[in-house]
């Protein structure tokens, strides 16, 4: 995996991030600290928007799983509700989940 965080995940792919220059109630040294006593072993990552902004994230959960178990769970939502918890403002934390299209068959 490059250091280039991506926008889409491939089928089955999740990822777990912090948006480090977004979250406004702490430091990023802060926010790696908490991130680290809560488990995580963060990596940085980054994205680059088409005007050319910089945006540094902390990747905690990079998984491959099967797509079918994405579409009906609340995957890794016990993690989500405890980040949001400590980190402002909750959407800086980033979930993204290649859920595959379902294709269904209609019976004639």
């Amino acid at each position: 995996m490059s250091l280039e965080l991506p926008t889409i995940p491939q089928a089955g792919e999740v990822f777990l991030a912090i948006d480090l220059t977004a979250v406004t109630n702490m430091t990023v040294t802060e926010t790696l600290n908490l991130l680290q006593n809560m488990g995580y072993s963060p990596t940085l990552r980054y994205r680059q928007s088409k005007d050319g902004k910089v945006f540094v994230y902390a990747l905690l959960k990079h998984e491959h799983v099967n797509p079918e178990i994405l579409q009906n769970s609340d995957y890794l939502g016990e993690e989500l509700d405890a980040l949001a918890e400590l980190i402002e403002p909750p959407d800086v934390i980033t979930s993204p989940r290649g859920i595959a299209s379902v294709k269904t068959t209609a019976k004639v």
